[in-house]
């Protein structure tokens, strides 16, 4: 089960493709990207056979052809490393949430990089080395040569990872000044001007900087000099994914063989919602929001979310809602996903829950966390959509076509009512009708004064003749509301016809105060 939290920033991994984030060339010649950056075209990327040749990423086009004069360039296309770098980020998820791409534009000399922080996740897969080998072997597959580094800081990270001897790089705790110190001034994540004109100055790594007082250095190349210098030995935090919403619970199941069956990927969901369910359990809640991460081997990543009418932890119906999301059934088609070469890896997030404590369940109850009919709500609303099935919630307005507002059924727990003054009821409440026509009919009545009771009506073209009538119950408008400045009192009577059928209606409009003409409205009819 996935830790639902980082205790500590161990594990800032940064992965630098050494030929770009394109599709490779020829690796058997030398192969480099360029870009226009201060002082003419300089290297931003190279490939194997470049960097044996003595090429490096920052140096001079100008200069790299003194080494290879016939050397192979391509102008770099920022857009497409960022796109095809955000995709990456994504696909690694697979070992921990929080991952982020790295702003190619800010360092392009340095090639393109990911962040991840591995704090509490290291150990699913057998430590830190196995992690970055596992990683680095199926960044390889995707076509991309990667470095990678681990430190408690994600500078240092950044640092060892570029600029390390092995492929692997792994400080220990504490000693990130000793494994930085002798590395070039560039690993600080500055300009290549800056390094240039540090350069100058004999202070060419940065241990030089790490043992010199920090102001002057500051005075001379301004603040992100510093800033750089504290975030590489930790005196400055910098979380990998500050923007990134803490899952409260998370399971992941990882497989050695891709699935590429759907119904073995259907299975391995349920596994993986018991695994979320117990974690849950755990916590005394339940799921209102639930996310699902499906991962292709090819890095390709398809993302699906279900919610629930009230709190959710039973793994059979958290698996249902997904796998109605996949499976075609009932005429309607689940969703079109490509397996392609299989799934290695399902991911499964409960995004949103609330408290959830333990209940005595009888013999006779339904499943645990609800009734059939919360179940049935759950997989209509997540089959057909959060707005097309909708319930009934109570307002505050004495208006009774207003006192009642449609709300989606998945949100009817969450729903407050308006900010409008409370019904006040004087007694019992009134007789409503339990049918209610929307909109009210008009009808024809005959009454013995203006403002009395009605002797007869005609309503949808039979005419009544009224041995009984109670009223009037007085509505006036919401005098506060501006579409209700307009409107008329209401007079309602609840009567009964010669064959005991009883019927709600209404004048609408007080006589000669409001109107000379009141109409006659049917608003209800009663069991």
């Amino acid at each position: 089960m996935q830790q639902s939290e980082i205790a500590r920033l161990r594990g800032r991994k940064s992965a630098r493709p050494s030929h770009g984030l394109r599709p490779s060339h020829n690796q058997a010649a030398p192969f480099a990207l360029i870009e226009a950056q201060q002082g003419g075209l300089r290297i931003v990327a190279v490939n194997s056979a470049g960097t044996q040749a003595g090429i490096r990423p920052g140096q001079r086009l100008a200069d790299a052809r003194t080494l290879i004069l016939g050397l192979d360039v391509v102008e770099r296309d920022i857009a497409g490393d960022e796109a095809r770098l955000v995709k990456l980020a994504a696909w690694a998820t697979r070992f921990t949430p929080w991952t982020r791409a790295e702003d190619l534009s800010a360092l392009a000399h340095e090639g393109a990089g990911l962040f991840l922080d591995i704090s509490g996740c290291a150990h699913l897969f057998g430590g830190e080395t196995a992690l970055l080998q596992d990683l680095l072997t199926r960044m390889n597959r995707l076509g991309h040569d990667a470095r990678a580094g681990v430190a408690d800081t994600l500078g240092a990270a950044w640092a060892v990872a570029r600029h390390g001897q092995q492929k692997i790089s792994i400080v220990k705790p504490g000693a990130e000044r000793e494994a930085i110190s002798s590395l070039p001034t560039t690993a600080l994540r500055i300009s290549q001007g800056m390094a240039d004109d540090l350069t100058r100055l004999g202070l060419m790594t940065i241990g030089d900087l790490l043992g010199r007082p920090r102001a002057p250095l500051v005075a001379r190349f301004g603040a992100v000099l510093g800033r750089q210098l504290d975030a590489i030995i930790g005196a400055r935090a910098e979380p990998v994914a500050p923007e990134a919403v803490r899952v409260p619970a998370r399971a992941r199941l990882l497989f050695a063989d891709p699935l590429i069956a759907l119904d073995g990927i259907i299975a391995a969901i349920a596994l993986a919602a018991r695994d979320l369910a117990g974690e849950l359990d755990n916590r005394q809640q339940g799921a209102r929001q639930l996310r699902l991460r499906l991962y292709r081997v090819d890095a390709e990543l398809f993302t699906f979310e279900a919610g629930t009418s009230q709190a959710l932890r039973d793994a059979d119906r958290i698996a249902a809602l997904f796998a109605e999301k996949l499976v075609p059934s009932g005429g309607v088609s689940g969703s079109d996903i490509d397996i392609g070469y299989g799934i290695e890896g399902v991911v499964l997030e409960a995004c949103a829950v609330d408290a959830m404590g333990a209940r005595q369940k009888d013999l006779t109850s339904g499943p645990e966390d609800g009734s059939s009919l919360e179940e049935l709500i759950d997989r209509l609303s997540n089959r057909l959509g959060a707005n097309r099935v909708m319930q009934l919630k109570g307002q505050a307005s004495h208006i009774p076509e207003r006192a009642q507002v449609a709300v989606p059924a998945l949100a009817a727990n969450d729903f407050k009512e308006s900010d409008v003054p409370p019904l006040v009821m004087y007694g019992d409440a009134p007789l409503r009708p339990i049918r209610m026509l929307t909109p009210p009919e008009p009808v024809e009545v005959v009454a013995e004064v203006p403002e009395g009771p009605p002797r007869q009506f005609r309503w949808r073209r039979m005419l009544h003749a009224v041995t009984r009538a109670d009223g009037p119950e007085r509505l006036a408008p919401e005098w506060w509301l501006p579409a209700d400045k307009e409107a008329a009192t209401r007079d309602y009577f609840r009567v009964e016809d010669g064959e005991g059928r009883r019927f709600w209606l209404y004048r609408d409009g007080l006589y000669e105060r409001e109107t000379d003409a009141p109409r006659w409205f049917m608003h209800g009819v009663f069991a």
